[in-house]
């Protein structure tokens, strides 16, 4: 792949991006004193941020599906179980629920690892 740059655009770009990470309104001599200090307001801004916010909150509900669809897994380990995906249906028996994943051992010895989130369906065969 060939990349094409202008070299003043490039020059622009980065100083723009420091000036994103350490503040615009500070010299280069009190940035370098204080890069730990800039360091930290940069992360509270981005930690106290509402899409931040909203980002935890998302994957702390998907932990709880997560959670609670594993314990409804768990009662079918090691029995012949259908776990319908999207892509079809696997039949075997359910060798191991992970933390995300079932794992089933299909007839024929065939190991299949399943994301939760793939899982559309489980029941007994």
């Amino acid at each position: 792949m060939k990349l094409i740059v202008n070299e003043k655009e490039l020059k622009e770009y980065f100083q723009g991006l420091r000036r994103l990470v350490w503040g615009k309104d500070q010299r280069d001599e009190e940035v370098e004193n204080d890069k730990e200090e800039a360091i930290r307001c940069s992360l509270r801004k981005e930690l106290y941020a509402e899409e931040f916010a909203a980002f935890l909150q998302e994957n702390h509900n998907n932990l709880l599906r997560q959670d609670s669809f594993r314990k409804v897994l768990l009662r079918y380990l090691h029995e012949n179980v259908e776990l319908g995906t999207d892509a079809g249906s696997v039949t075997g028996v359910l060798n191991e629920v992970g933390r995300d994943y079932a794992e089933i051992i299909e007839s024929g010895g065939s190991r299949v690892l399943i994301r939760f989130t793939q899982i559309n369906y489980v029941h007994e065969v």
